[in-house]
Parts: structure tokens; C-alpha cells; sequence
């Protein structure tokens, strides 16, 4: 089987990587060129568009940045659709809203294409380079269980049920972690201050009632190693990723004050630290701030 990939940052390299097995070709495109030449192999070969891989490829899989960018790779001038004969599966593994995924799908069933959303929900760039990424799929159940033993290669998959269902959990799951990593850092500087070491709490909170997953894999591997993990994504992405949560809060009706608390702290860890800073560094924001250097509360009022 040819498969296609779209999208080659850092989670898409390694996704293009793992699909190029068992006996399977992969075709890639990026809208920088220089991704896919970084990428290029014996087994992954390079596309000229979206539309050039639909035109060869029965299964694409796509890990582009935002609802925008989905749209553009399945919708656009030079999209998946722009290919009048693709009747394959697109996958989506990008953090996109629950309205966008739902819209594509429609889209592509109209054409007679298939279309699951779907979204890795943990492990972050060293899990999907191991093929080990927990994802959730949602959709069309046979066309899960058609091309489950491709998407496999890139870890453990959950049938979650209809049509944007992956993308809620996703939202969900970006939502928890936010909070906590914000919560975490707050916390923790806060005994800092107080005169605790930090590698003491982190270690006696692990095996607490407050103990996470969160903690031990930012501030943990910061006490072990001086640094917070590997291809984390900056403020700017998770303040995104957050407003997704905001959205789907009005799209159905309910309240969520901490999506947009923790929407509005990112933003500010952003504009203090820089964008494309991992953010889990918001433990360096609030130690910034304990020390006279900005005042934290100031600035989420900004947003």
C-alpha cells in the first residue's frame, strides 16, 4: 500500500518513518521543503502537494498545525479534493477543533472518501519515534478496522466512537495537561520560595494525592537532567491548543472558566519568556516573577 503523509515537523517525521514498513511506501509533503528532504529515504519519498499524494496514495495521514492548515491540506486549491479520483481514508492526527473535523469529514464523504479523526494523546515526540503514541480514533468503524494495522505502526490504538469524538478527548487531554503543568509550576514555586527544595517535593509529591503523570514527566526529568523534555510544544501552541477547549465550551453550552484562566496564562508565559519556549517552562515564568523580574498577575490580565 502507498501511504501519505502530510505534515513533516516533529511529529510528522518520525510518523512518516514508522508507516514505511512492511513492505508499504510512504509518499510525504510539507509546505517547507526542506522538511521533506530531511525526511526523504529508500521508503519515503517526496510529494509536490496534497493533491499529488491523493492522487497516488489509498491511506493519508496528516499532522499539520490548526484547523486552517487542515483545511488548506484537504480543501484547498492544491488539497487532497483537488484530486477528483480519491475514494481512500484520510487520517488526521492533528490538534484541531471537534466543528473542523467534522466539516472535513463531510466534505470528504461527499466525494465517496473516508475520513478519521483522530489524536495522539501522550508520550510526545519520543513515543511516536518508538511507535509507542496512545491514539484515539473516531469515524466510520470500517474504515478503523481497515486500516488499523497500518496506523498500529505508530502505537496503541482506542475506537472512540463518532465523528470528532477523537478530537473532544484530544481537547480534553490538552485541556488537563495545561492546567496541571500550569498548576505544577505554580505550586512548586511556591514552596521554592518557601525555602523546600525543589527536587525534594518533586519527589515526596509524586507519591502524593497530587502526584501526576504531568509532574513527573516536565518537572522530574527538569530535576533530573536541567531540562523539560524533548519536541515539547511553546506557549504560543498550547495557548491554541487550550482556545480549542474554550470553543468547544461555547460550541456546546457549558462553562469552562479554567480552559480560558489557562488559555490567558500561556498567552502570558509567551509574551515573558518567548513563544516557542517549551511550556512547561512556565515553572521558569513563576520563578521569574517570585523574584521581581515581571509581575505574573499583570500580565495574564493581558490577553
Amino acid at each position: 500500500m502507498k501511504i501519505g503523509v502530510i505534515g513533516l515537523g516533529s511529529m510528522g517525521k518520525p510518523i512518516a518513518r514508522n508507516l514505511a514498513v512492511e513492505g508499504d511506501t510512504v509518499l510525504a509533503y510539507d509546505i517547507d521543503a526542506r522538511a521533506v528532504d530531511a525526511v526523504a529515504s529508500e521508503s519515503v519519498a517526496g510529494a509536490a502537494s496534497a493533491a499529488d499524494i491523493a492522487e497516488r496514495c489509498e491511506l493519508v495521514v496528516l499532522m499539520v498545525w490548526d484547523d486552517a492548515a487542515l483545511r488548506e491540506a484537504v480543501l484547498g486549491a492544491r488539497g487532497i479534493l483537488a484530486c477528483r479520483s480519491f475514494r481512500g481514508c484520510v487520517v488526521d492526527l492533528s490538534t484541531t477543533s471537534v466543528a473542523v473535523a467534522r466539516e472535513v469529514g463531510e466534505a470528504l464523504a461527499v466525494r465517496g472518501a473516508t475520513f478519521l479523526d483522530a489524536a495522539v494523546i501522550g508520550g510526545g515526540v519520543p513515543a511516536i519515534k518508538a511507535g509507542k503514541s496512545p491514539i484515539v480514533v473516531s469515524g466510520p468503524r470500517a474504515a478503523f478496522d481497515r486500516y488499523a494495522p497500518a496506523l498500529q505502526r505508530l502505537g496503541t490504538l482506542d475506537f472512540v466512537g463518532a465523528q470528532g469524538a477523537a478530537k473532544a478527548v484530544k481537547i480534553a487531554n490538552n485541556l488537563l495537561v495545561g492546567v496541571m503543568t500550569a498548576a505544577n509550576a505554580e505550586a512548586l514555586s511556591l514552596g521554592v520560595e518557601a525555602g523546600l527544595d525543589l527536587a525534594t517535593m518533586v519527589e515526596v509529591l509524586r507519591g502524593s494525592a497530587a502526584g501526576s503523570t504531568v509532574l513527573q514527566s516536565y518537572m522530574g526529568r527538569y530535576v533530573r537532567e536541567g531540562r523539560y523534555g524533548e519536541g515539547l510544544i511553546g506557549h504560543a501552541l498550547m495557548a491554541k491548543d487550550v482556545s480549542l477547549a474554550c470553543e468547544l465550551a461555547r460550541d456546546v453550552a457549558v462553562e469552562a472558566p479554567f480552559a480560558e484562566i489557562t488559555r490567558q496564562a500561556y498567552v502570558a508565559f509567551g509574551r515573558a519568556l518567548g513563544e516557542e519556549k517549551p511550556f512547561p517552562t512556565a515553572f521558569d515564568h513563576y520563578r521569574r516573577a517570585a523574584e521581581g523580574r515581571f509581575e505574573l498577575l499583570d500580565s495574564t490580565r493581558r490577553s
